[in-house]
């Protein structure tokens, strides 16, 4: 019960956001605004505030990030593969949208109101590999596939990787642990309270950027590639949870969860940057919102 009111909370969170933009008090376009102060503000703050307090095994971390890592390459080889007979500009549109999570504006705080500061640090490594997948990997794999004439230098690999704010606080605190460094405890103090706003900033942004709209035409495409993510991600979920994998189950739980978060929200502007279809994608994303809002406090109901 505690678990679906949490969900409920959450989603409720999500219809002011709605609420507020159908009034008028703000736009669509201001959802940039509110992806700033949650991506480069409150969450860092948050991940601060989580790790300072934790004591994490090397094993747990290389672990995680893999995961990631990964799950991301599974998913962008389904995407590439469900578009072959469609060309390469096709295919380069299914490797960004088929792959990567949104784990900094939806997961990270999502799992945070059900499960607490441990599933921020957890879900903070595996955003470390999704990062890297996402950010690095499939967006090179994507861009020269839909201009061979594009060189993916290294430099710009790197410089895309670390153009992320949250990879950047990523890196700053795995370093920290492996240190064994901490923050004093001013400085927590001004994180946590910060950081308490997160979860609720995130959710309302999620809410004044929700759009469902697309033509018909465009959805058959839509449904599609979304229906070659979700098979996959079952797949994984079920490999992660009934494998007789090395990981504790509030782990593996974790995992099968986050295998059914959000597309990147970074996955429309990729898009754009091809030249491929932004509005499919804008749907796709929107649509993944939906199915993680149902089906992660689901699992957890079922599995926690």
């Amino acid at each position: 019960m505690e678990i679906l009111v949490k969900a409920l909370s959450l989603v409720a969170i999500i219809l002011v956001g709605q609420v507020i933009k159908r009034l008028g008090w703000v736009q669509a376009s201001d959802f940039p605004i509110f992806s700033n102060i949650v991506l480069k503000v409150t969450l860092p703050c948050v991940l601060v505030t989580s790790f300072n307090d934790q004591d994490l095994p090397t094993g747990l971390l290389l672990g995680l990030a893999s995961a990631g890592l990964i799950t991301n390459l599974v998913l962008q080889l389904g995407g590439w593969l469900a578009e072959r007979r469609s060309g390469k500009r096709e295919q380069a549109f299914g490797v960004i949208n088929v792959a990567s999570f949104n784990m900094g504006a939806f997961a990270t705080p999502y799992l945070a109101g059900f499960m607490g500061p441990a599933a921020v640090v957890q879900a903070s490594l595996f955003d470390i590999g999704n990062a890297f997948g996402a950010a690095g990997i499939g967006y090179a794999w994507s861009t020269s596939l839909a201009d061979e004439s594009r060189r993916v230098t290294v430099g710009r690999f790197f410089r895309r990787m670390f153009s992320s704010v949250v990879f950047d606080v990523y890196l700053v605190l795995v370093l920290m642990q492996l240190l064994d460094l901490r923050f004093p405890a001013p400085v927590i103090t001004f994180t946590s309270t910060v950081g308490a706003a997160n979860t609720f900033l995130a959710m309302l942004m999620i809410g004044i950027g929700l759009e469902i709209r697309i033509e018909r035409t465009r959805l058959r495409r839509a449904l599609r590639l979304l229906g070659v993510r979700y098979v996959l991600a079952t797949l994984m979920a079920c490999a992660v949870w009934f494998l007789p994998l090395p990981l504790a189950q509030e782990i593996r739980l974790l995992l099968t969860m986050v295998m059914f978060a959000p597309i990147a929200a970074m996955a429309p502007g990729f898009t754009q940057e091809i030249g491929e279809d932004v509005s499919v994608s804008t749907f796709m994303t929107s649509a993944s919102i939906l199915v993680g809002i149902v089906v992660m406090p689901l699992i957890l109901l079922a599995l926690g």
